[in-house]
């Protein structure tokens, strides 16, 4: 059966690295060749195979963004002639048993004749939805017993549906229609439904005994992740619609305001964050810069950051300048255990590259076996903390060469050399 044939897939984001980097470079004066990522990936992938190969395909996957420069060098491999022509004049056909596979958002940038050489296959997220994501990680939840898998089932149901509604939609469940919610950096459904569950993991224990089973104290636990995962980053004039909203719904007793209450897992009950307030503490050095003034803000800011980082997930802290961001993201690193965590802080400007971007992690690493790669520190996790995200200069296609490699970075955890065999690293502990 063709299902049974061994597939093995390469992915690279041809947005991370530079032209030359991607496709290879002559040196003008020592005609010496030297491979590019594409191009060595591109010539291990076609090698016939050998009459005693079992059978096998290659997929080359070009997981980004498509801009005019790079793809349309690709257009000769797609057509008739299956052909790849390097700069040196090497001619590298492209075999039957190897195949091309581009994943991107749009095709803006993309010429007719590259669009008409591939197969479309269009995704809407509306055809699969975000009730697929929801109900399989509901399976994950069997160990607490078929109660609590219940109650979550029964809480999805009666809160998802009409909070999507009510954001994206304006439904307000009164056969009226008002203004949809406005988030401060764009969202999707499926992308709420996964921070829901992500932050329903960071406080349901790992001890079934010690976990909620009764309804109310879940549909407290559940309205508290609701709250900040799909009210998280609606603006301010919106929290409170949206607060409300989540009140009309409830149908039980609720504190005034959900976002100023926190779940305790132990007492199973919301409670006011001010409670969690630490007392000020004058720095030991006496310097200016180091004086921090806890606040209700800094308090849950950093309590959901470290929830989500001791899963090993990725957070992205949006707001104005001026808004204490940064000095947030250090306080909450101030309360991890050193004994575990290692942070690095890495300031992205315009003048930023991938490259740049790569040498600072690769000076922080080292190798642990193999193509595996973690921190220096043995037994520790390495935080990397990066400032200024949007700074990076956007080139002439709309997209940032540092942020395309962190995509491949966050999705993968893996990373591709940028000098000599140009191997594929996998990254840990990070």
């Amino acid at each position: 059966m063709e299902t049974e044939i061994k597939t093995h897939i390469d992915i690279l984001n041809a947005k991370a690295i530079t032209l030359k980097e991607l496709y290879g470079v002559l040196d003008p004066d020592s005609r010496d060749w030297t491979d590019g990522l594409l191009s060595k990936i591109y010539r291990n992938a076609n090698v016939p195979p050998d009459d005693d190969t079992p059978e096998q395909r290659n997929w080359l996957l070009f997981d980004g963004d498509v801009d005019a420069i790079w793809i349309e060098n690709m257009n000769s491999v797609m057509d008739d002639n299956r052909i790849l022509t390097l700069d040196n004049g090497d001619r590298l056909k492209l075999q039957r048993h190897t195949i091309l596979l581009f994943e991107v958002f749009d095709l803006q940038y993309s010429s007719p004749a590259t669009i008409s050489r591939c197969g479309m296959v269009y995704i809407d997220p509306k055809n699969l939805g975000y009730k697929p994501f929801f109900s399989r990680w509901l399976l994950t939840k069997t160990k607490y017993g078929e109660t609590m898998h219940d109650n979550l089932k029964d809480l999805y149901n009666k809160y998802f549906p009409v909070v999507m509604d009510r954001i994206f939609e304006g439904m307000t469940g009164d056969d009226e229609l008002a203004e949809p919610l406005k988030f401060i950096t764009p969202r999707t459904n499926v992308n709420l439904i996964e921070q829901l569950t992500i932050l329903i993991d960071s406080i349901l224990p790992e001890e079934v005994e010690a976990a909620p089973q009764d309804f109310s104290a879940l549909e407290k636990l559940f309205l508290f992740c609701l709250t900040w995962s799909c009210g998280g980053a609606l603006i301010e004039a919106d929290r409170e619609i949206f607060d409300q909203f989540l009140h009309t719904q409830a149908q039980t007793m609720l504190p005034h305001s959900l976002y100023e209450n926190v779940y305790d897992i132990k007492t199973q009950k919301l409670d006011f964050w001010d409670k969690r307030v630490l007392e000020y503490e004058p720095p030991a050095d006496g310097r200016f810069a180091q004086i921090l003034v806890p606040t209700m803000d800094t308090t849950r800011y950093s309590w959901l950051l470290n929830s989500i980082v001791h899963l090993k997930r990725p957070v992205i802290f949006c707001g104005d300048s001026g808004t204490a961001k940064t000095v947030t993201v250090y306080f909450a690193f101030s309360q991890l255990d050193p004994d575990n965590y290692i942070y690095l802080n890495i300031n992205f400007s315009s003048r930023t590259s991938s490259l740049d971007f790569q040498n600072i992690i690769n000076e922080n690493i080292d190798r642990k076996s193999g193509k595996i790669f973690g921190p220096k520190t043995p037994g520790k996790k390495l935080i990397l903390f990066i400032d200024d995200l949007n700074m990076p200069t956007i080139d002439r296609y709309g997209t940032q060469q540092p942020n395309a490699l962190l995509k491949f970075i966050v999705e993968k955890n893996q990373l591709y050399e940028r000098k000599g065999d140009l191997e594929l690293l996998n990254l840990v502990d990070m």
